[in-house]
């Protein structure tokens, strides 16, 4: 087990790669930024799949299962982990593996998750049983909001000193931690990866997994919320919310927050 280090946190957005800049607490190791230099992220590179066999007609929306990691350590100790690595729990893996049971026999046609390992490893326990191999490719630009001053720290440790700060930043009436990233451009950048992917793979299926805030706010975005509403989400670990698109551009929540897979498991 490991705890999360904010001097050890991964670069803020305004520091990622052009495409991937401009809620969770989490325990943990960081992991390297992306290389000094590196090309930006794009459509192409941001998915790692396999292409349609054949064109799907114009009138099938695009179908997209948006899936939180599963439960950490920094969960469980409350931390502002952010851009910060951290380890999935015992409880986490058998989360990730339960739902990699659920979505077994389904046939998807691209993966993409948050570059941060709890997202990659909860994608790759999702796919294991996919039909074909399917490994999703990261993408910077679906992390978890980052956090600034507060990365790492445990929210009853901010509370004694900056209450205040706190309160407002979940009540929605201030916008961002003391020197993070705002809402508004966690809301962009989320919700800018999300479309490359439907953009690419118009009539199909695919799975995307990212963290909760970032969820939260991709869901707003897309759904055209007021920015003070963007916390109105609960996203739960490993719960799953499908998304459709049509080719019009509309955007339908068809299910939200599904933790069926985990009703009757035995959880650590």
């Amino acid at each position: 087990m490991t705890s999360c280090s904010s001097a050890r946190s991964l670069p803020p957005p305004s520091r990622l790669p052009s495409s991937a800049a401009s809620s969770s607490p989490g325990a943990s190791r960081a992991s390297p930024p992306p290389p000094t230099g590196a090309p930006a992220p794009t459509a192409e590179a941001a998915v790692h799949a396999r292409k349609p066999a054949a064109p799907y007609p114009c009138h099938v929306p695009t179908e997209v299962l948006v899936i939180r990691h599963a439960e950490t350590y920094g969960n469980i100790e409350g931390r502002f982990c952010g851009h910060s690595e951290t380890d999935l729990t015992p409880r986490g893996i058998a989360q990730a593996r339960a739902l990699g049971l659920r979505l077994r026999g389904q046939q998807f046609d691209a993966a993409a998750s948050s570059d941060l390992s709890r997202a990659i490893l909860t994608a790759r326990h999702a796919l294991e049983h996919h039909p074909a191999p399917l490994d999703p490719l990261p993408d910077p630009r679906l992390r978890e909001m980052h956090y600034g001053e507060w990365e790492g720290l445990p929210a009853s440790d901010i509370a004694k000193t900056q209450a205040d700060l706190l309160r407002e930043f979940f009540t929605g009436r201030r916008h961002a931690a003391p020197g993070g990233e705002s809402v508004q451009q966690l809301r962009e950048r989320t919700a800018a990866a999300l479309r490359d992917l439907v953009d690419r793979y118009q009539g199909g299926r695919l799975v995307v997994v990212s963290h909760g805030n970032a969820i939260a706010a991709l869901l707003a975005e897309l759904l055209g919320m007021p920015l003070e509403r963007t916390w109105a989400f609960a996203v739960a670990n490993t719960s799953v919310t499908r998304l459709t698109f049509g080719r019009s551009g509309r955007v339908t929540l068809a299910a939200f927050n599904d933790t069926a897979h985990l009703e009757g498991v035995e959880l650590p």
